[in-house]
């Protein structure tokens, strides 16, 4: 029975705005990226120290994805996914089905999952692809014959993997409140708050640990940080989320 609601929640994606998300938020930050580093003296991306160009690079795009995009790309795909059944209050003809209400609970959220690592994807893909350009625009790169992917792929998808429980929250905003501002606006406070708690909690980063909006920042930290016990973190309160979100999501009374 899931089956058969997952497949039809990933037909819904096709030519809605919410899967060009996924393929042009990560292109437009590798782009921005190709185009500093194309422009500027490549010895800007090395002020944190890194000797490897491939290294440098990833930094940059992690950055701008963890910090600015990713946050704002989970606030806006939860929104767009759930929108989809808010249009027209299709929710009453869903749920008069004898299919248990978690399922479309579950299957939203793996969707939203699903576009999150294929957006990752297609950042990690515009790393390398923009590396391998670089050397011909930029004199001063000098980047190895053989790219670090094993760091660099961890590095990208530990940063996506940490961003679950603000993933989780989110969905259970916009699927409890039918209006677009509404949990967009959630998503845009906690986006402001997030950053607030990165810059103010320098430079141990004592606060940012422990706000989900904060957590993939914690992938660059320069200070001591157990990811492992991060990322446990992270996928326990977000299973704990998941679980409080399909409890009240059975209980509602749908109008």
């Amino acid at each position: 029975m899931f089956p058969r609601v997952l497949r039809t929640e990933f037909l819904k994606l096709r030519r809605t705005v919410a899967l060009k998300l996924a393929l042009l938020a990560p292109f437009a930050v590798t782009l921005m990226t190709f185009f500093i580093a194309s422009q500027s003296p490549f010895t800007m991306l090395r002020r944190n120290g890194m000797t490897n160009d491939w290294l440098a690079l990833a930094h940059l795009n992690f950055v701008l994805w963890g910090l600015l995009m990713l946050p704002l790309y989970i606030t806006v795909q939860s929104a767009l996914v759930a929108g989809i059944d808010h249009a027209e209050n299709q929710w009453k003809s869903l749920l008069a089905r004898p299919i248990p209400r978690p399922a479309f609970y579950i299957a939203k959220l793996t969707v939203l999952m699903t576009l999150a690592l294929l957006s990752t994807l297609v950042l990690l893909a515009g790393v390398f692809a923009s590396g391998l350009l670089l050397p011909y625009l930029q004199n001063t790169a000098t980047f190895h014959a053989t790219p670090p992917v094993t760091t660099i792929l961890r590095q990208g998808c530990l940063m996506t993997a940490l961003g679950f429980l603000a993933l989780t929250l989110q969905h259970w905003v916009s699927l409890r409140w039918r209006s677009f501002a509404v949990s967009t606006g959630a998503g845009v406070v906690a986006i402001v708050i997030g950053y607030g708690m990165t810059f103010a909690s320098q430079p141990n980063g004592a606060w940012t640990q422990y706000f989900p909006w904060s957590l993939p920042m914690l992938v660059l930290a320069k200070w001591p940080v157990n990811l492992t016990e991060v990322f446990a973190f992270t996928v326990l309160l977000g299973i704990l989320s998941t679980a409080a979100g399909c409890l009240e999501f059975s209980r509602r009374e749908v109008s």
